[in-house]
């Protein structure tokens, strides 16, 4: 078996490895792991051209390279170069879905390699780069460290080329092509980084693809369900702007009492403060829906690029993090937690990495997660501050129907805007196809709005027929600067350098919660959020008429953008009295209240999580605070929280369902609506129901553990049977969504996503009164009935139902021995490769599918929208696995000495399956473990497990 450099740098480089003239044997200082190195490194070391001085970097024993430059061009530099060595593979694949530039490296091996690439032409992350490092000015410093990064990882990639450097088992069609066509292996720049930056923006912030499936559904529900239809409020039921739980992070926006709600600035900067929001009187007739076909000619894009955002999450990508003041602590000082929740791939979308210049009397000395093809530390802590980030969901993406009128004589097509004419203009990119010929496409871009979305069939773009089409505004198409609010996060000494750093960060808005070394705890949502004309706004839930930004609006001039909101009314919060700040991805400020987030005094949004993480963890936290005494041991058993809301909310229902069903098997005709159901089945499959039941009902603590060894041993009997009741629940829950609301989800052509129908169901289930649906004469919704039947089947005979179709379910996949059931034997996660292999499964996955030991994956506890984000779904969840989680569980406590921190990938530092630092996180990370960090010389001297240095030359 060939040796690889990924194994060699954890202690063991040489020379012949390394390939790279100028090394030394003497580069490298092997040690032990925990013991410490007292001799200087010697002078000679690995020669990087471009370097400006010494970098010696310590590898500590859990693969984290600490890299002590004397500037932030040379911290970058070889961050770039040891991230490349660490993932390659991982990070040329990235780059070539973001860039478009697939196509040209599979060809005919992947022909949806040509799609993705489509996707990324069109949304455009390359041409965004290219703007947004063209305005960056000479020595910015975004600028230096993209550009020395992009040159480190340039200087691994030339060695690859050179076959200095071996790619590692996974990587074997990277391999393949790197012999057959080495030319298309071009170095690294810094276009790519800021390219990656804004793809993680997108997949966070970007939702034109939803707005156009409400509106389609709005229209779909209108002519399925007409006015009179018991079900004509299917769409307001179906996709409520509201949250199931209300549970918010403030009460209100700030500023609004004290200034007059003041809504934004103008365009020229002024602030319309003599402006109402709403004209008086009732609103102006709104305009028609998009016909269907417009609306449906944008699906076939909206598919492929769904494909290419997938990479970084599903429907559940969102996040948790938290704040407590050292006023309610055990030792004083402030707590930090955070963990984003986006795709679990093998290794990470993260890499550790720890920055220094310090030595050299510089500014920076950070430590903490760097997005993989990204410098700096886009999550992290420094000497001074630690900061997290969950996605906030401000609304910055809006999609309008254009009317286009025909060029004559050869001109270009015009939309109506404003009552003229306005030129449409032509974006071309050309895709290069390996040993095929280049595709050239056509993209169209309205000059006010942004692209017209293309229709693509057989995913191939055709051209345009229709005088109708859908363009889409983002902010995120115009240049931005996250990058550098993250590398002013990495050098902030205090709140308000933090808050400084963030007035750069526009596109993708999160909730940044920072504290710091004085005491202070912060919460901001910084974001360029756009303020709509009044004609956008005026949407009436009730009624299902009126005009919002959460669908298509008209491109005529009326709804356009006027403005943007002043950063004093996006939701923040500095000190709060209660001691804590927290946020889930929910409505943060209470604007979908009363279900229409368009009537508050700014609009922010429309869409959030349903509130179920944000409630447990208030709840806890209300808890926790009021006892006093906070500790870092709470945070981290707060993070992996494994009790299922649903299971809180609803089970009790699923037992008295089942209790009717018992006395109608004791006392026929006791309970009429059960009567057919209970007669049709077996006294085996009722005593199953009732036992099932008894187990529901004995579930008290709401847990879901996974009741299976994990590799520590057996677990507890009182474990083993939550476990068992978690399973039944879910698998019940799982076959009562279909059977409840899968009728009107054929005839509408789509159902909603889980949260939404997770809300319909628990409204259903509790609240059947709050719904459009409900019929005062049943004295419950209507949705509980089949369309299918002739019966009205009622909300218990769907219960009963499922419930014995789930002991069904279970005895066919688990044996008739419901002690067996455990919920960690369905419920599971494998971290999957995202680099393709040549055949076969690969050895890179997380346990591989032959793994013995966990060949389901690996079994994880928790449930749908619990706070240890586990989620399987509300729909096709069988068999329970799941894609999206948390990507780091840190925990920081800032003392007067600085941060301790404690934290755990879901992978490793190493893409190489033969490196220790393969798996070695996973393993701490399936266990909700999180071990403390080496942030200090003396801890990670401590903990040292090899040494380079790096010079200028080469």
């Amino acid at each position: 078996m060939r040796r690889r450099a990924h194994a060699a740098f954890l202690g063991l480089i040489t020379l012949t490895l390394l390939g790279v003239p100028g090394c030394a044997d003497e580069n490298v200082n092997p040690v032990e792991p925990g013991t410490t190195t007292t001799t200087d490194p010697p002078r000679d070391g690995v020669a990087l051209a471009g370097l400006e001085g010494d970098v010696e970097v310590v590898v500590d024993d859990r693969g984290v390279p600490h890299i002590y430059a004397t500037t932030l061009h040379d911290a970058a530099m070889v961050q770039g170069y040891l991230m490349a060595r660490d993932r390659f593979p991982q990070m040329e694949m990235l780059r070539r879905n973001v860039t478009g530039r697939l196509a040209e490296f599979l060809g005919a091996l992947a022909p949806e390699a040509l799609q993705a690439d489509i996707a990324a032409r069109t949304i455009g992350f390359k041409r965004i780069a290219d703007r947004i490092y063209d305005e960056l000015p000479a020595g910015d410093p975004t600028r230096v460290a993209v550009d020395a990064f992009a040159a480190g990882v340039s200087v691994y990639m030339q060695e690859v080329r050179d076959g200095k450097q071996a790619l590692p088992d996974g990587a074997d069609l990277l391999t393949a092509l790197l012999l057959s066509k080495p030319q298309v292996f071009t170095d690294w720049t810094p276009q790519d980084s800021l390219a990656i930056g804004r793809f993680l923006s997108h997949t966070l912030s970007y939702d034109a693809d939803y707005k156009v499936h409400l509106t389609t559904m709005a229209a779909v529900a209108a002519a399925t369900f007409p006015a009179g239809d018991p079900r004509a409020g299917i769409f307001r039921d179906f996709y409520s702007f509201a949250t199931a739980r209300n549970v918010y992070s403030r009460d209100g926006f700030p500023n609004v009492d004290t200034d007059g709600g003041t809504r934004a600035l103008l365009p020229d900067g002024r602030d319309p403060a003599s402006a109402p929001q709403k004209r008086p009187g009732p609103p102006p007739p709104a305009p028609p829906l998009p016909a269907l076909d417009v609306l449906t000619s944008a699906k076939g894009f909206f598919d492929i690029a769904g494909r290419l955002s997938g990479r970084f999450g599903d429907e559940f990508r969102g996040s948790n993090n938290w704040v407590v003041s050292g006023d309610k602590t055990a030792s004083g000082a402030p707590l930090l937690a955070n963990d984003p929740h986006l795709s679990l791939p093998s290794p990470p979308l993260f890499w550790y990495a720890h920055l220094n210049t310090t030595r050299a009397g510089g500014d920076l000395n950070v430590q903490g997660l760097a997005l993989v093809g990204v410098p700096g530390v886009l999550l992290g802590y420094n000497d001074h501050i630690a900061w997290g980030a969950t996605t906030a969901g401000h609304d910055v993406t809006d999609v309008y129907e254009e009317t286009i009128t025909e060029g004559q004589g050869g001109a270009a097509d015009t939309v109506l805007f404003d009552g003229k004419q306005v030129a449409i203009e032509v974006v071309t990119e050309t895709i290069q196809v390996a040993d095929q010929d280049d595709v050239v496409i056509e993209l169209e871009r309205v000059p006010h709005h942004g692209l017209i979305v293309p229709t693509v069939v057989d995913g191939k773009i055709v051209p345009r027929t229709s005088t109708k089409a859908l363009s889409v505004r983002w902010t995120g198409d115009d240049p931005s600067g996250e990058i550098s609010a993250f590398l002013g996060l990495d050098f902030a000494k205090d709140v308000a350098e933090a808050q400084a750093a963030l007035e750069h960060f526009e596109v993708g808005a999160q909730s940044f919660v920072v504290i710091d070394r004085a005491g202070d705890i912060f919460w901001s949502t910084q974001s360029r959020v756009p303020v709509r004309a009044e004609a956008a706004m005026t949407w009436d839930p009730e009624t299902g008429t009126g005009l919002s930004p959460a669908m298509v609006l008209p491109g005529d001039g009326s709804a356009e953008w006027i403005g943007t909101l002043d950063d004093r009314y996006l939701p923040h919060d500095l000190n709060p009295e209660r001691g804590y700040i927290a946020t889930a991805n929910n409505d943060l400020v209470g604007v979908t209240a009363d279900g229409n987030p368009f009537n508050d005094p700014h609009y922010i949004s429309y869409g959030y999580d349903p509130g179920h993480r944000i409630a447990r963890i208030t709840e806890r936290l209300e808890e926790l605070t009021a006892a006093g005494g906070v500790t870092p041991e709470d945070m981290r058993r707060l993070q992996g929280d494994q009790q299922s809301p649903l299971g809180r909310l609803l089970a009790p229902s699923f037992v008295e369902a089942a209790a009717r069903a018992a006395e109608e098997r004791a006392t026929p005709g006791t309970h009429s609506d059960l009567a057919t159901l209970v007669t049709a089945a077996s006294a085996e499959d009722l005593d199953a129901l009732a036992a099932a039941a008894a187990r529901l009902s004995a579930w008290t603590s709401y847990d879901t553990p996974t009741g299976v060894d994990i590799g520590d041993g057996a677990p507890p009997a009182s474990e083993v049977e939550d476990s068992i009741a978690a399973m039944i629940f879910n698998m019940s829950t799982l076959q009562l969504v279909p059977l409840a609301f899968g009728d009107e989800s054929t005839a509408l052509g789509a159902h909603p996503g889980s949260a939404a129908i997770a809300s319909v169901l628990q409204w259903a289930i509790l609240t059947p009164q709050q719904l459009a649906t409900f019929d005062p004469d049943l004295g419950d919704t209507v949705l509980w009935d089949d369309l299918a039947t002739p019966d009205t089947e009622s909300r218990d005979e769907r219960i009963v139902r499922a419930m014995l179709q789930a002991v069904a379910a279970l005895r066919d996949r688990l044996g008739a021995d419901m002690a067996g059931w455990q919920w960690g034997r369905l419920h599971t996660i494998r971290f999957a490769s995202q680099v393709p292999m040549l055949a076969g499964g690969s050895p890179v996955t997380l346990p591989t599918e032959d793994d013995p030991e966990f060949p389901g994956g690996f079994p994880r506890p928790g449930d749908n929208f619990g706070v240890d984000a586990a989620n399987p779904g509300m729909w096709d969840s069988d068999p329970f696995d799941y894609g999206s989680g948390a990507v780091q569980r840190v925990v920081v406590e800032m003392t007067p000495d600085g941060p301790r921190a404690w934290n755990a990938l879901p992978g490793g530092q190493h893409f190489d399956p033969e490196s220790p630092h393969h798996a070695d996180e996973a393993e701490h990370w399936r266990r909700n473990e999180a071990p403390e960090m080496y942030f200090t010389d003396e801890a990670v001297q401590a903990h040292e497990e090899s040494r380079l240095v790096f010079i200028p030359g080469g």
